[in-house]
């Protein structure tokens, strides 16, 4: 098993046991989310992708030493979703995995906010591909 895919299984370890809880609501932090390859049967993870959103303007980097002190590896790529894209938010979120969301029911709210963005947008993306064409 890869070193990203044991740090995914740790952190799930931790969300069960409440020390992920702790951790997030010490930070700020109201949804954590893994998504990418940790969390894909076929993938080969290089690193933990994390999508956060925070409550507050939290201290990021501390949260992210914290993180991956928790999941065992320094190799975790961090997504603050208040500050994604449409595309971006929505890959994490639609095939993310949710540790940790307070209230309950957050990370459908985000899922259906991220996908109804995304497609509200998709003719500025298309637009500006036109124009990039140009």
């Amino acid at each position: 098993m890869s070193e990203s895919r044991e740090a995914f299984e740790r952190l799930c370890g931790a969300a069960t046991t409440g020390e992920l809880g702790v951790l997030c609501r010490r930070f700020g932090v109201t949804l954590l989310v893994v998504f990418g390859s940790a969390v894909r049967p076929d993938g080969t993870p290089r690193d933990l992708d994390i999508a956060v959103r925070f409550s507050n303007h939290s201290d990021v980097l501390g949260f992210l030493d914290q993180v991956g002190a928790l999941a065992g590896t320094m190799r975790v790529d961090l997504m603050n979703l208040d500050r994604a894209g449409p595309v971006a938010r929505e890959q994490a979120l639609v095939g993310g995995v949710a540790l940790f969301e307070e209230p309950v029911g957050a990370f459908a709210r985000e899922q259906m906010a991220a996908i109804t963005e995304r497609m509200d947008t998709d003719w500025l993306r298309r637009l500006e591909l036109e124009q990039l064409a140009r």
